[in-house]
């Protein structure tokens, strides 16, 4: 199994902290650094950025952000971002830069990682992080489990959270309940899961006393669902992956309830609809 520590530094090798294959460390302006496309972290704690801004204010960047050349002019940030915006707010102007040339799909992994390594992002960004690896770049969970040093359970559960509606997304992301009370919700049927969530704030449940609520507050009402109906998001996960080798393009099982959803085909235009009913041998 690749553990998280082997996950990065098959990308950035030990001497790239103080040098590149262009020299040692170079120093390039904060407005020449595009962010990330890849980056999965959404929020930050404003009090821990201010912190890291005034220690560089004090200290400067001791520690280079990691870049990856766009142009003559342009770089696109890979890891340190948190670096990068406290920089940003500490007033400077240059920053010290390790620059690398790596492909996408590194850029995507490389991101997620250094996050959470530090564990810096949210369960919700997690997922969501977790879920751009298997859309584009057909990761499975075993392989997110794998490069992540995380069991593929863990990765499955992280995962269940974007079933969620999004008004529970919401107190996830205001720290109202945890992941481990979000995974108690997931057991109660979707029409009472906000109700149940409120239920939990309100009653300042432990997850473990949610999760025995969870239990019995399915058992109460009329439309409860148990585990053993759920869709398997890895079986979804792997038909999708038959299917865009089948078609030549991504497809979507967009699940809608725990027993029910839609299969989704995107088209551009007329000659790949044309292609599609050929395939599907609707012609």
């Amino acid at each position: 199994m690749t553990r998280l520590g082997k996950g990065l530094s098959a990308l950035i090798k030990p001497e790239d902290s103080v040098e590149n294959s262009h020299g040692n460390v170079s120093k390039i302006e904060i407005s020449r650094i595009k962010p990330n496309e890849y980056q999965p972290r959404k929020i930050f704690d404003p009090e821990k950025l201010k912190d890291l801004a005034q220690s560089i204010k004090e200290n400067g960047l001791i520690q280079p952000i990691i870049v990856s050349q766009i142009d003559n002019d342009n770089y696109e940030l890979i890891a340190g971002e948190r670096r990068l915006e406290a920089s940003k707010i500490a007033g400077l102007t240059e920053i010290p830069v390790v620059v690398r040339d790596v492909s996408q799909r590194e850029k995507l992994v490389f991101a997620i990682i250094e996050n959470v390594q530090r564990e810096d992002l949210t369960p919700l960004e997690e997922a969501v992080a977790y879920q751009q690896l298997i859309d584009e770049f057909d990761f499975t969970h075993a392989d997110v489990s794998n490069i992540m040093g995380k069991d593929r359970a863990t990765i499955t559960n992280t995962l269940r959270l974007l079933k969620l509606p999004q008004s529970i997304k919401d107190m996830i992301d205001r720290k109202e309940i945890t992941s481990g009370h979000a995974r108690a919700i997931l057991q109660v049927s979707e029409e009472f899961q906000e109700e149940f969530a409120l239920s939990i704030i309100k009653n300042a449940m432990s997850v473990r006393k949610a999760e025995d609520a969870a239990a019995k507050y399915s058992k109460s009402k009329p439309a409860h669902t148990t585990k053993k109906s759920e869709i398997d998001q890895e079986l979804i996960a792997s038909l999708e992956k038959n299917l865009k080798n089948k078609f030549g393009k991504s497809v979507k099982i967009k699940t809608k309830s725990k027993e029910k959803g839609e299969l989704v085909i995107p088209f551009k235009n007329k000659k790949e609809l044309d292609e599609l009913i050929k395939n599907l041998n609707l012609s």
